[in-house]
């Protein structure tokens, strides 16, 4: 609105400028559907021009779009030199479509995140997730001391107990911490979890949490309704 009123000295509401914008974007980028029709020529070209990198799409009974895979080849290539310590988490797309688009990522030997393999599908359930960490097995296969972290969703923990049941499966401690401050836990409280969380030792640990109880049962009790193995560093199996 601003720029059409200085370039052109017209001035026009917000709605006609919204409508111009997404004109403006349809002219450079195309619609959702003709991208859509595109999309199995680009993950084609995509294999073609990497060597090595691996895509599918999975379509419905009505042969109508439903999920999308891919992980490029110096992205597979470079999974065994990092840490075999996945993290994987969904995002919301917000296309005309929605869906959701899925991430797995981890930290190379320079302590940097690496990317890893992308998914789309029409949200976080079950069945996408499943098939989500079927196709990451196919393009990464496993390794041994295979660790995933993520949030507690429950359809996170359905797909990798399917898929990867040799792995671990930890949680986020950032996601749980997020969770306490949602359930209006005091500062200190929190600053006894991060430690407890954290540190290396058992013998730690435990004094950490038995401040915790003395200060706060009803914190106390609910951290330990998941196993301290899934998010405290000195149980942690691996």
């Amino acid at each position: 609105m601003v720029e059409i009123q200085k370039l052109h000295g017209l001035d026009i509401g917000y709605h006609k400028a919204w409508r111009a914008i997404q004109r403006a974007s349809t002219l450079i980028r195309g619609t959702p559907e003709k991208n859509d029709e595109l999309l199995s020529s680009y993950l084609y070209m995509m294999k073609s021009k990497n060597s090595g990198t691996y895509t599918n799409i999975k379509i419905d009974d009505n042969n109508r779009f439903l999920y999308m895979f891919y992980a490029y080849a110096s992205l597979i290539a470079g999974w065994n030199h990092c840490r075999p310590v996945i993290a994987v988490d969904a995002t919301f797309l917000k296309s005309k479509y929605r869906g959701v688009l899925m991430i797995s990522v981890l930290n190379d030997e320079n302590n940097q995140i690496f990317p890893l393999a992308f998914g789309i599908a029409e949200s976080e359930n079950n069945n996408s997730y499943e098939w989500y960490f079927s196709e990451l097995r196919n393009a990464i296969g496993s390794r041994d001391n295979l660790i995933f972290l993520s949030d507690r969703h429950q359809s996170i923990v359905h797909g990798i107990a399917k898929v990867y049941p040799e792995s671990h499966h930890g949680i986020c401690i950032y996601h749980l911490e997020q969770n306490l401050k949602r359930r209006k836990v005091k500062s200190e409280v929190i600053k006894l979890f991060q430690s407890a969380a954290r540190v290396y030792r058992r013998k730690e640990f435990d004094l950490y949490m038995l401040d915790i109880a003395k200060v706060d049962k009803k914190t106390f009790d609910y951290l330990v309704e998941e196993p301290p193995e899934r998010w405290a560093r000195s149980c942690s199996p691996r």
